[in-house]
């Protein structure tokens, strides 16, 4: 049947749809933009949740009983299988683990994957995504769905590498969703706790948003710059985390178990759904229920598991008397990381980590004389941020700071006492040129949100060149140290944590001689001078990148990150 109804394309109606993708537990938020009194939903039913509503699902994917390259995932995966869990921290191998955490071989563990993590994290963040799709499709009419368009925005740690963060864009894009925009978790958070908690917030106000989640731990400062026409916040100082996230809690919660069965005992027992029930116990009720009292006792059970008894280490008839001291030894390294990022400043506790009563607690006894807030659904305060951000007349982010400098190398005017040791060389043109670095953003510059940042490049190029000559290639750098704001850092090579960010590929095959500058070099050889610019846009947690010619878009530009 015809009808006169407009197409998605046409129509100005917006679905927004946000998920937060996180280590152990993910969640899907959406709003209808173009509503009167627009209201941000969590989807509460999941497939496996047996009628149970919740705004999250766990974070489990597993392939082995599936048939034709089926998977179960989330609530519907059989917690006494292997699964494969927290493969999000795959997407960022490099990032650093803490000395605390049990040792493992990351190489290891991504070679035995079915697949790469990347794959597998599109598949689950597909399904969860087409599941969302049928939920939202049954509160409003099937047409007024149909022309929708749809918005989707993912979150990412802000501790996450660019290589991590388009890693999760490319999941999103094999998954079949499209457009996507990234934010950083605690930015949505922010975003979140600024919209729903009812109190007065000043120009000049500062606080600390402390996302804990499964994996990682984000901290973000943000000052309040604008109140109208709604309220407007900056982040003050280069966001710092971690992985100290609520996954290694029960990591040293098996730790904990080994230590106390002994090696022996331990290699049959984790095998056993015995001890898978005894970590889902820790998981579910004992960690959240801590409150940090010595005098607190949790019963850990495993079924069947013919443990020795240890009457004095509290081990009896397979039950373990987990005591407030025992958690407390659990909990510390994690809180004392924690404790270590925070500033003297208002605190916002987001995230599962960020829900613990004994975290608040510890906060609270650091620093007496500052107030931490705890959001009641700090669980769902990332995704529905998340949808948030794509809103108007909502609190925005208008600044962020720059965690890293970032630069390329370039060849400008040699300076003899500078330049002595670098390479350097004569250009056409009969100019000495020294190679180095150029930081075009520094650690801790203020980056307006969608503010574009141009990076000039200069190329000399034969008479008779050929097409591919056009294809120009150059690496992205950032480092950590601060020394890489100095005038003259010197070469890459040399700096200590100076590394490659991501190679950018600029193709100006479209572009014709009639563009370039001719000139002739001191040998009487013609040679064509092409100037262009590199576009850099911050409009997300992720750089994008474009080409200019005299101020005109045109050519291609690709990033692979490293």
């Amino acid at each position: 049947m015809e009808t006169d109804a407009p197409t998605a394309y046409e129509s100005d109606e917006k679905l927004i749809i946000a998920l937060d993708f996180g280590t152990t537990f993910s969640g899907i938020a959406y709003c209808f933009a173009n509503q009167r009194d627009t209201k941000v939903v969590a989807i509460l039913d999941w497939p496996g949740a047996e009628g149970e509503s919740a705004p999250k699902i766990p974070t489990l994917i597993n392939y082995s009983d599936a048939d034709g390259g089926g998977f179960a995932w989330g609530a519907s995966v059989n917690r006494m299988q292997d699964n494969i869990v927290g493969v999000k921290l795959l997407l960022d191998p490099k990032q650093e683990r803490p000395l605390y955490l049990p040792t493992t071989n990351v190489k290891r563990t991504i070679k035995s994957l079915p697949k790469a993590p990347v794959e597998i994290a599109a598949d689950f963040i597909g399904a969860v995504y087409r599941h969302a799709l049928g939920e939202i499709s049954k509160v409003v009419p099937h047409d007024y769905f149909k022309i929708c368009q749809k918005h989707f925005v993912l979150s990412v740690p802000a501790v996450w590498s660019d290589a991590a963060k388009n890693a999760t864009l490319q999941a999103a894009k094999i998954a079949g969703i499209f457009p996507v925009t990234l934010i950083k978790e605690p930015e949505a958070a922010a975003l979140y706790t600024m919209h729903s908690l009812d109190f007065s917030l000043n120009i000049g106000d500062a606080f600390v948003v402390c996302d804990a989640g499964g994996g990682t731990v984000d901290l973000i400062s943000y000052e309040v710059v604008g109140l109208s026409p709604s309220l407007q916040v900056k982040e003050l100082v280069p966001g710092t985390g971690g992985m100290a996230g609520s996954l290694g809690l029960n990591q040293r919660f098996a730790e904990a178990v080994k230590n106390l069965v002994g090696d022996d005992q331990f290699a049959k027992l984790r095998k056993t759904k015995g001890f898978l029930l005894a970590a889902k116990s820790f998981d579910r009720e004992v960690k959240r229920a801590f409150k940090g009292d010595p005098d607190e006792e949790y019963f850990v059970n495993f079924p069947m598991a013919s443990l020795d008894d240890d009457p004095d280490l509290g081990l009896e008839a397979n039950c373990w008397r987990v005591t407030g001291t025992d958690l407390k030894a659990i909990f510390a390294p994690l809180i004392t990381d924690i404790l270590r990022l925070i500033d003297d400043q208002g605190i916002f506790l987001v995230g599962g980590f960020g829900s613990s009563q004994y975290l608040k607690a510890c906060i609270e006894r650091e620093h007496p004389d500052i107030q931490v807030l705890q959001p009641t659904d700090s669980w769902a305060a990332i995704v529905k941020g998340a949808a948030l951000s794509k809103l108007p007349k909502q609190a925005t982010i208008v600044a962020t700071s720059a965690p890293k400098h970032y630069g390329v190398e370039a060849w400008i005017i040699y300076d003899p006492v500078l330049d002595k040791d670098v390479p350097s060389g004569i250009r056409r043109d009969g100019t000495k040129r020294a190679l180095n670095m150029t930081w075009f953003i520094n650690m801790g510059d203020d980056i307006q949100r969608n503010q574009e940042i141009k990076l000039p490049f200069y190329r000399i190029i034969d008479e008779d060149y050929t097409p591919n000559d056009l294809i120009f290639r150059d690496t992205l750098y950032e480092c950590a140290d601060r020394y890489a704001q100095l005038p003259n850092p010197g070469f890459p090579s040399k700096g200590n944590k100076i590394r490659p960010n991501c190679k950018v590929t600029a193709d100006l095959r479209s572009l014709s001689s009639k563009q370039f500058r001719k000139g002739v070099d001191e040998e009487g050889k013609p040679y064509y001078e092409i100037s262009y610019d590199l576009v850099v846009t911050l409009k997300s947690a992720l750089m994008t990148f474009s080409l200019e010619v005299d101020g005109v878009s045109m050519g291609s530009v690709q990033a692979k990150f490293s």
